[in-house]
Order: structure tokens, then sequence, then C-alpha cells
């Protein structure tokens, strides 16, 4: 059973980074098909994706995922992710990079590269969740209910719930809740 699983997740990655990537954006008509194809690979993988999922065009999600995206999510094109939980509604624009770990460089007695890398740590993203285009989201992050993440922010620390964050790093700009 463990080889039959084996495989289909091959099958299902080499599917998706060859063919599923490449299909065409939802607005083509009969573009939701493709969509659904991508979620049927992703699936494969062993991501888990809930229902009424838009997946566009080149989100890479990298060989070994943990990725689980709730329901009527946008993942829009160019978007790089593949250790987050994303919880439903959430709106990621175009160009989004969600890291998931970082190089060593405590050493100075040999170069970077040679340190390798940090472990990977899971992004947490909460329900209702706008991220703006080419935001880019660090390792092991959470982004509480209701954020909205401006377009090219750098978010370096958690966000919490109802918050506008914007900059390079971003910083919280207002809250989304009235005042009574």
């Amino acid at each position: 059973m463990k080889l039959v699983s084996g495989l289909i997740h091959v099958i299902s990655l080499v599917l998706y980074r060859m063919i599923g990537m490449r299909l065409p954006h939802t607005f083509w008509p009969g573009g939701i098909v493709f969509s659904r194809i991508r979620k049927l690979l992703l699936t494969g993988m062993g991501c888990k994706v809930g229902i009424d999922c838009e997946i566009e065009p080149h989100v890479d999600v990298g060989f070994r995922p943990n990725l689980v995206i709730g329901n009527n999510c946008q993942l829009n094109q160019n978007t790089t992710l593949k250790s987050v939980i994303v919880g439903d509604d959430v709106m990621i624009a175009p160009g989004v990079v969600f890291l998931d770990r970082s190089h060593n460089f405590s050493r100075t007695d040999i170069s970077m590269r040679e340190q390798g890398e940090s472990s990977r740590r899971i992004t947490n993203i909460d329900n209702d969740v706008w991220i703006g285009q080419n935001a880019i989201i660090f390792p092991g992050l959470k982004i509480g209910e209701g954020v909205i993440v401006g377009a090219g922010s750098v978010v370096t620390s958690d966000l919490p719930a109802w918050t506008v964050a914007a900059g390079t790093p971003a910083r919280v700009i207002r809250s989304r809740v009235k005042e009574k």
C-alpha cells in the first residue's frame, strides 16, 4: 500500500510540474476544469485542498509540500508556497512567496552556503485573509483572521487579526475593526 501511495505521489508530482502548472487560467473558456486538474494533482501529491478553490497556473509547491488549503480560496499565478496551512476564503494575489526555511549563517569560519538550511517551518494563514501581489511571507508566521497584507510587503512577524499591514518590513497600519 505504501508503494502504491508513493507511486501516486511521484506520478502526481511529475504531472503537476510538467503539465498542471502550465494549464491556462480559470478565466479561459472552460478554465475551471484546469483549476480542478491542478487540485486533483496536488491532492495526489499529498496536499489537502478544500472545495471551490481556484488554483491558477505556475503555483509552485515544491517537491515535498506540507500544504493545506481551506475552502473557497484563490491562489493566483506565480505564487510559491510549500509549508503553509491556509484557512477558508483566503485570496492570494499573483507573485506571493511563502518562505518555509532560511539559510544558516551563525558561523563565520565557513561560508553560508556550506552551513546548509534551517528546518522547515509551517506558516498559518487564518480565514478571510487577502495577501497582495508580490508580498513575501517569512517562515513559521501566523497571519490572523481578516488580515490584509499590502502589495509588495515583506512580512517578518506575526500579524494580529483584523488588521491591515504594509511595508518592508510589514507593519500594522490600521485596524479593520470599527471603534464604538
